[in-house]
């Protein structure tokens, strides 16, 4: 220790450890993800890891002692004291949020502004937004304050509500206004809405215009509904997309907020949850030349993430890949994604019909919607593309009649159709809480037993809860069915048995189909999910 440099002798007076130089090995992710970088910053103080294990709160002397306890709970773990020059904080600060971390991002698509010359030096949350509309957006408000008091109540709220919400891990957070001049706030968790605390009363408008400014919306249009995106960094250089919509209810303006983590979403298709058999089923679709492959569900049920997932295992560098969505979720490199802008004239039919005339190889339709999309994405697989898209059917077989009862003719999509992956989500059961009980206890719900019974499970799995998971579940994991549309079904669709019992029993007869129920079994009895789960999702086996 320099026992000329009076940092380092007030260090070691104070038993503390000194370090005279803050490098990008201290830093740990999960540390600077906890703390606001404004108040790292306004404070001189950066959470780090020195080499030795220990968690530490980096300070310019005593007088920051007092903030140790107030890291220490916005961390999560506990702190100790650690003296360093401020200069060199105030650096690391910089490098740990900021810097280092941006260059390590993709590079923003074209027509987006880069994140260093739209946010202020002080900003930590906002760094890009743009108009879904196409139109111009205004710029985010500098010196966003996320942990101490400040002029700006509410943009301290709206910070500090979006960094609890990516860091539980939330998929949407929706303000309802409330006749009061309040809001309520919620948090979906897993596929369930929970409460969180709301703004001060009075506050709902502002709250609203504030989350309009940032999505590049306008904020003088109360009375229509509006779309817009935004993207945030929560610390470390955690990029989150979030895209934003607001409609008017009786009490003023409801918005939810969708948060689209690029990191936690793309997902290998390994990762989903398929069964060895779906799996191995679906990435032979993947492989053809072409045809139509169509993922089917309810609204929240994991179709886009399959997608993607899907996409990634394409070799993007020898094929022309393009996708058109609604909304463009995430961004995948070498891939070319088009935005849906209806009032422009840019929708999924038009965009398609462009599309095609870019040499493209594989295709994304994000939604089909209507029968012009679906001709043109029929026309388009029997043209030499492979089209992945998208329903909303409750099962495989469902989606073959939709696309029939959309105007595609039986002859044609017997000739293009590749096949079906039909989805659910479940939570998954936390697996240091969840307790078998034995058949017959009368904490059960009969038709929880039913479910558990059908499936040949041991017992019912019931969701416990602990500190480690919320209300007895850790995360979701999707529930599968594949319907091969080859050999007899093809025939059955050329033929005009569309029921879905029908192309079912084809599918069933050559071996080549399981229904979800089956999947959902398989689930339970690997104490992966609970009958209750099963029950919400699927209605029973």
């Amino acid at each position: 220790m320099n026992a000329t440099d009076p940092l380092a002798a007030e260090a070691e007076s104070f038993g503390v450890p000194y370090v005279p130089r803050v490098g990008a090995e201290l830093f740990d992710p999960a540390l600077i993800a906890a703390v606001p970088v404004t108040w790292a910053r306004e404070q001189a103080v950066l959470p780090a890891r020195l080499p030795d294990g220990r968690a530490v709160l980096l300070m310019p002397g005593t007088a920051a002692l007092g903030l140790v306890q107030q890291a220490s709970l916005a961390a999560g773990v506990s702190l100790e004291p650690a003296f360093a020059p401020r200069a060199e904080i105030l650096r690391a600060v910089d490098e740990a949020w900021f810097a280092g971390k941006a260059r390590a991002e993709k590079p923003a698509p074209a027509g987006s502004t880069e994140d260093a010359k739209t946010a202020a030096p002080d900003s930590s949350l906002v760094t890009r937004h743009s108009s879904l509309s196409g139109a111009a957006a205004p710029a985010a408000a500098p010196g966003l304050d996320l942990l101490l008091d400040s002029a700006e109540p509410v943009a301290r709220f709206l910070n500090d509500t979006l960094l609890e919400a990516i860091r539980r891990g939330a998929s949407d957070v929706h303000f309802d206004p409330a006749p009061d001049g309040g809001a309520r706030v919620r948090f979906r968790l897993s596929g369930r809405l929970y409460d969180q605390p709301g703004p001060p009363r009075g506050l709902a408008a502002q709250l609203v215009s504030r989350v309009k400014v940032l999505a590049g919306m306008d904020i003088a249009e109360h009375r229509l509904p509006q779309d817009g995106m935004t993207q945030v960094r929560a610390g470390g250089g955690r990029a989150v997309d979030i895209r934003v919509s607001t409609i008017p209810v009786a009490d003023g303006e409801r918005v939810v907020m969708r948060l689209l983590n690029r990191d936690d979403s793309l997902l290998p298709l390994a990762d989903l949850g398929m069964p060895d058999d779906v799996r191995a089923g679906f990435e032979a679709l993947l492989a053809a030349p072409n045809g139509i492959v169509v993922v089917s569900g309810p609204t929240g049920s994991g179709k886009t993430t399959t997608l993607y997932s899907a996409l990634g295992t394409l070799d993007a560098t020898r094929r022309n890949v393009m996708t058109i969505e609604d909304p463009v979720e995430y961004r995948l490199p070498g891939i070319a994604q088009i935005q849906v802008a209806p009032k422009i004239g840019l929708t999924f039919a038009s965009g398609l019909r462009h599309v095609l005339r870019q040499d493209p190889d594989v295709v994304l339709v994000g939604e089909t919607r209507d029968a012009e999309t679906a001709e043109i994405a029929v026309r388009a697989s029997l043209t030499g593309h492979l089209v992945f898209t998208t329903l909303h059917t409750n099962d495989a077989p469902s989606a073959v009649m939709r696309l029939v009862d959309m105007g595609v003719e039986p002859y044609l999509l017997a000739s293009c159709l590749r096949g079906v992956l039909a989805q659910r989500l479940v939570r998954r059961a936390c697996p240091r809480c969840a307790r078998m009980l034995p058949f017959g206890d009368p904490s059960v719900l009969p038709s929880e037993e039913a479910v558990a019974r059908a499936a040949g499970a041991p017992g019912v799995l019931r969701a416990v809860g602990c500190d480690r998971c919320l209300e007895g579940y850790v995360g979701r994991v999707g529930v599968f069915e594949l319907l091969p549309c080859g050999g007899a079904v093809a025939e059955a669709v050329h033929a005009g048995r569309l029921a879905a019992d029908d192309l079912r029993a084809a599918a069933s007869a050559a071996g080549a189909f399981r229904p979800m129920s089956d999947d959902a079994a398989r689930k339970l009895r690997d104490r992966v999910t609970t009958p209750a789960e099963v029950l919400a999702a699927l209605g029973g086996l």
